[in-house]
């Protein structure tokens, strides 16, 4: 061999994978999470959106696991009843008194499932997050997708009447709680993990503790209480949105596919975030 093809035989062997690098690289990238809660309280808002519809289709919340209640029989949309402000886990537990009056019997059972899908989905979210990095671009990203996927799937559920939305007592309907709850109970895991406490994205109680106890509560600077007020005027804007696209299209479909759509656009939107400098 030639000394020239000696010296570019080495070069010949190795192809130049400057632009998957670069890719590749720019997944695996640490997001700059300063930005992060912008992507959280869209969040709210979806929370907000689902679980107006959810409860007014099948009694039962898919985020919100406990709350205040209220022991009057509740009619969606009435003018006159007060509106619903019970979690899942106090519904289980009026449930053993066959509380509220005139409630089917078999809400505890949707409420337990709610319960425990959204641990499972926490769970899986911590742990997938622990063993990978959640701040890596891929890691945020593929997170989203699959709680877009599983509203989806919840959605492809009702709208192909594999699951009913005018018999809440059906037991069939246990089949498309899970994938709303535990793709909740992933996006708190998210939320937490990113390290804003004040935007939990599924309840509101301590949010509003929070506020009210805040000695700094009417400072210029608190950026703190500025996302705990974003957080709580999204998630009602979600609610009233919810309620009136139920209440349009008399469909669950509906707000479930918005909810799927808007969590794949923030999947992508990881895409835009910038990389943690140093």
């Amino acid at each position: 061999m030639l000394d020239g093809e000696a010296e570019s035989a080495p070069l010949l062997g190795h192809k130049d994978h400057g632009p998957q690098k670069s890719v590749r690289r720019y997944l695996t990238d640490r997001v700059d999470v300063h930005y992060a809660p912008l992507n959280l309280l869209v969040c709210c808002f979806l929370v907000g959106l689902i679980d107006a519809a959810s409860y007014n289709t099948w009694s039962v919340f898919m985020s919100m696991q406990t709350g205040m209640y209220h022991l009057q029989p509740i009619s969606p949309f009435s003018l006159t009843d007060p509106p619903p402000r019970a979690g899942n886990t106090i519904f289980l537990a009026l449930s053993t008194a066959n509380l509220p009056a005139g409630s089917d019997s078999f809400k505890w059972a949707r409420s337990a499932v709610s319960i425990l899908s959204m641990m499972v989905g926490s769970l899986i979210a911590g742990r997938a997050y622990a063993a990978v990095g959640l701040t890596r671009r891929f890691t945020l990203i593929a997170s989203f997708l699959l709680q877009a996927l599983c509203i989806a799937t919840a959605a492809i559920l009702v709208q192909t009447d594999a699951v009913p939305e005018t018999d809440a007592t059906d037991k069939i309907v246990l089949i498309a709680i899970p994938f709303l709850a535990a793709q909740s109970g992933a996006q708190v895991a998210t939320a937490k993990s990113l390290g804003f406490s004040e935007l939990p994205t599924t309840v509101l109680t301590s949010t509003y503790n929070d506020l009210a106890s805040d000695i700094h509560l009417l400072a210029w600077d608190n950026p703190k209480r500025d996302r705990r007020v974003a957080s709580v005027v999204l998630m009602m804007l979600g609610a009233i949105a919810g309620s009136w696209l139920d209440k349009g299209t008399g469909t669950l479909t509906a707000v479930l596919w918005l909810g799927a759509g808007v969590k794949v656009i923030l999947a992508f939107s990881w895409l835009l975030f910038p990389a943690e400098s140093g």
